[in-house]
């Protein structure tokens, strides 16, 4: 809720479970919680073309990231909490001449929780179909170059102005099923085609006690006129539906995602457009799925597979669409836990997009890629 970049980076799953399981208490007394977590994530990555030994590029995105989460009582029944979460990237040097960003805030949000009644928080959060798409982002390496895998993107990943309500249990009287709201403010203080105007959306999930879940999203949103002489123009909304679901039993995770999305902003593709082109997708396709097994001996391989489309996308006259095709791979990856602390991984990505594919028109990357790191988490 960060500028996309190109090839795969590392996405710490293993730092989602920290938060709660492994998490360091600075702080634990009559219910009042202050916890530390975080990860360092040491990784380089190969690239090399279809068919081809040539190494083309290689890439060090070692990174880490810090946490903060805490609780207070006031009563009972209610009860406050608070998450800061920051990532500093170590692959750039001490004194940036180019000012790139290499520092970021993930996370910045607090609220209240009232017993059965839900709790409700504001700041930089998830967006709201996080929900369903988080589903397939379960292989400790991966590497997406879709609208669905940005961050800052109304209420895709992380971003700011949110407001989120969420009740576990629907008010304690029906177990397993799980809704959320979510409100978003309009945000011009960023990068032209980063601004987002007015949103809200919903998701709501149902968890058995046989590993299976079951969760779909949507949001809906209003855009920002990039054109400041034409403040009155009616554009399009953006918005996004998602269905999904999981079976998480019996040292087996498989789980599906399939995701439309409408109007969205698409960094990767070349933003110097024509008078009559527009800067992102009127409609985008995504299908997802992964399979994983724990061998109980810390060894977790997984096969997972994207492809991704987006369908008249170049112009606003519709006589003149094109469809693209934004990423199509396949992930074969192996994790290793040596502890509930450390873990190292290995991933290769084989992109099915080629030279030839009209992906070449999105600038999206068309090698394959072995990515390898190891993942400190506490």
């Amino acid at each position: 809720m960060t500028n996309h970049k190109s090839l795969a980076i590392v996405i710490p799953m293993l730092l989602a479970a920290s938060n709660g399981v492994n998490a360091l208490d600075i702080f634990n007394k009559n219910g009042n919680k202050l916890k530390l977590y975080g990860s360092i994530n040491p990784n380089h990555e190969l690239s090399h073309g279809f068919l081809s030994t040539k190494i083309t590029s290689h890439n060090d995105d070692t990174n880490a990231i810090l946490g903060l989460s805490g609780e207070i009582n006031i009563t009972d029944e209610l009860l406050s909490y608070a998450t800061i979460e920051y990532k500093t990237d170590f692959s750039a040097p001490e004194e940036l001449l180019n000012k790139q960003q290499s520092n970021t805030v993930r996370l910045g949000y607090a609220g209240f929780k009232y017993g059965n009644w839900g709790s409700i928080d504001y700041g930089r959060n998830y967006g709201i179909f996080h929900d369903v798409q988080s589903l397939t982002n379960h292989t400790p390496y991966i590497n997406k170059d879709s609208v669905f895998s940005y961050n800052d993107n109304y209420m895709i990943g992380r971003n700011n102005s949110l407001l989120t309500y969420r009740n576990n249990d629907l008010f304690g009287l029906v177990n397993g099923v799980s809704f959320a709201l979510q409100y978003q403010n309009q945000d011009k203080n960023r990068a032209e085609l980063q601004q987002n105007g007015t949103g809200w959306g919903a998701s709501l999930k149902y968890e058995t006690d046989v590993g299976l879940t079951a969760i779909g999203s949507c949001f809906s949103s209003e855009r920002s006129p990039s054109d400041k002489s034409n403040q009155d123009e009616k554009l399009p909304s953006a918005g996004a539906y998602g269905l999904g679901f999981k079976y998480d039993a019996n040292d087996i995770y498989i789980a599906a995602f399939y995701g439309e999305a409408r109007n969205l902003t698409t960094p990767s593709i070349d933003q110097n457009n024509a008078p009559n082109e527009q800067p992102y997708i009127n409609k985008t396709q995504n299908i997802e799925a992964i399979a994983e097994y724990d061998f109980h001996s810390g060894f977790h391989p997984s096969l997972s597979y994207l492809d991704s489309k987006g369908q008249n996308s170049n112009t606003k006259d519709s006589s003149n669409s094109s469809d693209l095709e934004l990423a199509r791979q396949i992930n074969i990856s192996t994790r290793y836990e040596f502890n509930k602390n450390i873990s190292t991984y290995m991933n290769y990505k084989i992109n099915l997009l080629k030279s030839d594919d009209p992906s070449k028109k999105t600038k999206n990357p068309i090698d394959n890629t072995i990515g390898a790191g190891i993942v400190y988490h506490f």
